[in-house]
């Protein structure tokens, strides 16, 4: 496995919290129910834009520190701007002396009136120009971006169309075909997304109520299908197998990148393989641990991530 560590020291959980879907499902449902005060403070004081770009609108919540450099973050698929992951770094960043701007993509954190066209993975153009608006308009001091899983993959994927600004990819998803099959592979993953997903195609049948009718939805009981399903009736694409092409990174696509990815060897949802398709040139750190974007450090459910994001930025921007 190829690797560039950009680490001291390395993710060293507790033996007792090695367990990858331990700290992949404490992350994200035990940090949320543990969700301290000091992020709800946080995201009190946060101000809200809604971004005009290529005739769409992108929500954003912002903590702006005048003269300091700029991060953007991007959720993962069905996450957003308020995912503990999400708050628990961009609080880290504040507190180390950087602006920051968490951008939710389409349809995602509770935005799915804003626009009549759904999301779909392959709408790298209007995160490239939203990141684009950002930068300029607060990134004066320098600009970077960090994404998460599938924000991950569009965070990289603005890399290539934006390569000034540094990026760091956490657990990017590589191969969307692969990443399905794991989720489904999973009754409890499966049922975890498949929710979140139900949730989200409510919201956008409740704001469009003429546009779109969803009540197919509730017959189709994994990921393959519910893609399958919005592929042919809710996208340009004529096949999935077009459609995941579209934001599948594998091969050269990355090739002088300006990017770092970290990922985790046992993570249950992207397999450590997908990262050798890349370019030998691209930076990536593979740790023996952390689960999916997970990267817990003790039993109070302190994430090794928010330092690493840190320090990453400070070697890259200040």
């Amino acid at each position: 496995m190829k690797q560039n560590a950009e680490t001291s020291p390395p993710f060293n959980p507790p033996l007792g919290f090695r367990n990858p879907h331990l700290q992949t499902i404490v992350s994200s449902l035990g940090r949320k129910a543990l969700r301290d005060r000091r992020a709800g403070h946080f995201i009190k004081t946060e101000t809200h834009e809604i971004l005009s770009v290529l005739d769409v609108k992108l929500a954003v919540d912002l903590h702006l520190q005048p003269g300091k450099p700029l991060v953007i973050l991007i959720s993962g698929w069905l996450g957003n701007s308020k995912s503990t992951y999400v708050l628990s770094t961009a609080m880290a960043l504040h507190d180390a002396g950087y602006s920051v701007a968490r951008l939710n993509l389409r349809d995602h954190g509770g935005t799915a009136h804003l626009n009549e066209g759904m999301f779909n993975s392959a709408l790298i153009d209007e995160v490239v120009e939203a990141v684009r608006l950002l930068a300029d308009r607060y990134g004066s001091e320098g600009t970077g971006l960090v994404g998460f899983s599938l924000g991950g993959n569009f965070a990289l994927r603005v890399s290539r169309r934006i390569p000034k600004i540094p990026v760091l990819a956490v657990c990017p998803a590589i191969d969307p075909a692969t990443t399905m099959s794991r989720i489904d592979a999973s009754l409890v993953y499966q049922r975890y997304f498949m929710g979140k997903w139900r949730r989200n195609l409510g919201e956008k049948q409740t704001a469009f109520p003429k546009k779109y009718n969803f009540t197919r939805v509730a017959d189709l009981a994994t990921v393959e299908a519910m893609t399958d399903y919005f592929v042919r009736y809710h996208s340009d694409f004529a096949t999935t197998d077009e459609y995941f092409s579209a934001y599948d990174l594998r091969g050269d696509i990355l090739a002088g990148a300006n990017a770092h990815i970290l990922a985790a060897a046992d993570d249950p949802i992207i397999p450590p393989e997908q990262y050798e398709t890349l370019p030998r040139d691209l930076s990536i750190e593979i740790t023996s641990h952390g689960g999916h974007g997970a990267y817990l450090q003790s039993w109070s459910l302190e994430s090794w991530l928010d330092g690493y994001a840190v320090d990453h930025f400070s070697r890259h921007l200040l």
